[in-house]
């Protein structure tokens, strides 16, 4: 009988406790969700910056590649058309 009395008092006495810190730890609880929240938000955050920055660079990459071959092309067309307006005069060796 004793041993049922000293286990339901142990039981009252951290229900007591738990009652007490009930509030404490839902605050706590809620701080490291809050937390947590914010860390995950940051981690997407970041993850879609680099996401971005890597598309950044492919569309970057891209344009200097087409830049360049825009400018190979009207390099030729220059050549092309100084051909044609002032031919070079054709030497005696060359007949």
């Amino acid at each position: 009988m004793k041993k049922i009395l000293i286990a339901f008092t142990c039981v009252v006495s951290l229900c007591t406790l738990s009652g007490c810190t009930s509030d404490q730890l839902k605050q706590e609880q809620k701080s490291e969700l809050q937390a947590l929240n914010t860390k995950q938000q940051a981690d997407r955050q970041e993850a879609r910056a680099e996401k971005e920055l890597a598309a950044s660079a492919a569309t970057t990459a891209a344009a200097k590649a087409n830049l360049a071959a825009k400018k190979q092309a009207q390099k030729e067309a220059d050549e092309a058309l100084q051909q044609l307006t002032c031919p070079l005069p054709v030497s005696k060796d060359q007949k």
